[in-house]
């Protein structure tokens, strides 16, 4: 039994070394929002996040200034009625207004973060031939990585030749 154990021992050791390779790791969340490109992309997401909400407002305040005409006691029947057809549009044009920013701003970060990826997997795998690395993780919020000696971190390294390229 000992022998069988024995052999177990040294096949585990034998194999396991033969798997044995240099690793890295990279934080994609780190480099997506410490970059420059990071940068730049999360201010024109908040500029246009601005802009809708100013043309939102805007709508708003339109809103209940035609809510407060309503009530006014000098508006004849005809009159109210058409204050609530204004209100009713002023009301689809805010919805209609915050769907379209939804989406825009969905699509404006979806693609962002597509192109981002995409440079980024091109800088770690130049990064990772020139160091003769075996595979290379991704760190962040959602990775798979719970813990990572900081020696395999490359992340600083993506991020400084990330912000090389223009």
């Amino acid at each position: 039994m000992r022998r069988l154990l024995t052999m177990f021992m040294l096949f585990v050791l034998f194999v396991g070394s033969g798997f044995a390779g240099n690793y890295a790791y990279v934080d994609i969340d780190k480099v997506m929002n410490e970059s420059v490109k990071g940068k730049k992309y999360k201010a024109d997401l908040e500029g246009k996040l601005k802009y809708y909400q100013e043309k939102v407002r805007e709508l708003n305040d339109k809103l209940q200034e035609a809510q407060k005409q309503l009530s006014s006691p000098t508006l004849n029947d005809k009159a109210k009625e058409q204050k609530r057809e204004d209100i009713r549009q002023l009301a689809r044009e805010i919805q209609s207004l915050e769907n379209q920013a939804n989406q825009e701003l969905a699509k404006m970060k979806a693609d962002a973060e597509t192109a981002m990826v995409k440079e980024i997997k091109e800088i770690v795998k130049g990064i990772a031939q020139k160091n003769n690395y075996d595979i290379v993780f991704y760190g962040g919020l959602l990775s798979g990585i719970l813990y990572s000696n900081k020696s395999l971190d490359i992340t600083e390294q993506v991020i400084k030749e990330y912000n090389s390229r223009k």
